[in-house]
């Protein structure tokens, strides 16, 4: 058997660990360097129901999830914050919000299967989607717009769900919460786009979204 050093091993992860990224092969979770706490909660009241759905690989977009949750509860109007895969029944929400990290110009493939698997229910209640992502950083019309396409996936593998809102917010680089190989194909791939380490979330922007847009839009009669 050919024998290999460390830095053949390393070089060659990063390669096969890099397609797969690309491919959207590899799934939430999967890159993590250490456990991170994927937010849930819920926020029972009278009336009108809210479901905030989320993945997130490394936690970024689960506290953006959670602060929307939280402005549509502090509104007096109950909210489940859940992670996609955690969810089971969906029947008795009178609308949702959906929101997914980025990989690979799209959401998560999970979060497109989940929308097309309950598009019936989805196509009857009104609907919000959201996405996390880095081109953000550098907040310009290009970037926007780029941001704003990463939706397009699932609006055409999905076209019955017709949201009432999109969103597009900047996330969060933190190294550490990524395992050696992901975090030098970061590194590499953040470097070259000039996006440095750092938590770019603008929690006033996103609670101010959640209460002009997302609560009038999911809770008009």
């Amino acid at each position: 058997m050919k024998s290999m050093t460390r830095r053949q091993f390393i070089v060659n992860s990063t390669v096969v660990m890099g397609g797969l990224i690309g491919t959207g092969i590899v799934q939430p979770g999967v890159t993590m360097a250490d456990e991170i706490e994927f937010i849930e909660s819920a926020c029972e009241k009278e009336g009108k129901k809210i479901l905030v759905a989320y993945e997130s690989n490394c936690g970024s977009t689960s506290g953006v999830a959670k602060a929307i949750a939280d402005v549509i509860c502090r509104q007096g109007i109950g909210v489940d914050l859940r992670r996609i895969g955690n969810i089971t029944d969906i029947s008795s929400y009178t609308g949702v919000v959906i929101g997914s990290a980025v990989k690979s110009s799209a959401w998560y493939p999970g979060v497109i299967g989940f929308v097309k698997d309950h598009q019936d229910h989805f196509s009857r209640i009104p609907v919000v989607y959201f996405l996390t992502c880095l081109a953000l950083y550098k907040d310009t019309q290009k970037t926007r717009e780029l941001a704003q396409s990463y939706f397009n996936p699932v609006l055409k593998a999905v076209p019955e769900v017709k949201p009432r809102a999109m969103e597009a917010f900047s996330g969060a680089l933190d190294y550490s919460k990524l395992n050696m190989v992901v975090r030098m194909i970061m590194k590499s791939r953040m470097e070259k786009q000039g996006i440095p380490e750092g938590d770019f979330r603008d929690f006033q922007k996103i609670e101010s979204w959640a209460r002009d847009t997302v609560l009038p839009n999911l809770t008009a009669a």
